[in-house]
């Protein structure tokens, strides 16, 4: 019982360490998982799902500018690996999910934004890979810096993609 909690205490600590050193951009939190049956072909096409896009419903976020940001940044990610827009015929469908939960304190008040990324395989419908990240977001940054703070993100959360199923050497 007292290793358990002994166990318990060091993990803790471990993730309290590993968030403190999260505060530059670089840090932003990215993850992604994907089927590891399907085989991802090196390059192929995507169409974007509109339908399955999603931004909040607030005022104070410009919705037009957010998405052409957003498809501008993960489209010239995911062509650098080899995926690039395509027709409505494109083997893959790509949405995001963008959100933003607001937290105000008498200490503190911030606002962290999520972005979501889903890719389907038209013909099965079956989704295939998703990636996440979640940063706070700065009011003060250009349009300059939010775009390259989204790359960088974006960058990492693709790293490693298209998956392989090679096993590692």
């Amino acid at each position: 019982m007292l290793a358990q909690i002994r166990v318990r205490f060091l993990l803790a600590a471990a993730v309290v360490s590993l968030l403190a050193c999260a505060s530059d951009d670089t840090a932003i939190p990215v993850s992604s998982s994907y089927d590891p049956l399907y085989r991802f072909p090196l390059e192929s096409t995507f169409a974007w799902d509109e339908r399955s896009n999603t931004l909040p419903d607030n005022p104070d976020i410009d919705r037009n500018a957010t998405d052409a940001l957003l498809k501008e940044v993960i489209g010239e990610v995911f062509a650098a690996h080899g995926y690039r827009p395509g027709g409505a015929d494109a083997p893959y469908r790509l949405s995001y999910e963008y959100a933003v939960n607001r937290r105000t304190g008498p200490d503190e008040s911030f606002a962290m934004g999520s972005v979501s990324l889903i890719l389907v395989e038209r013909a099965s419908r079956r989704r295939i890979w998703t990636g996440f990240g979640r940063a706070e977001i700065y009011q003060g940054l250009t349009p300059e810096e939010r775009r390259e703070r989204l790359r960088r993100a974006m960058d990492r959360m693709l790293a490693n993609f298209p998956p392989t199923q090679r096993p590692a050497k």
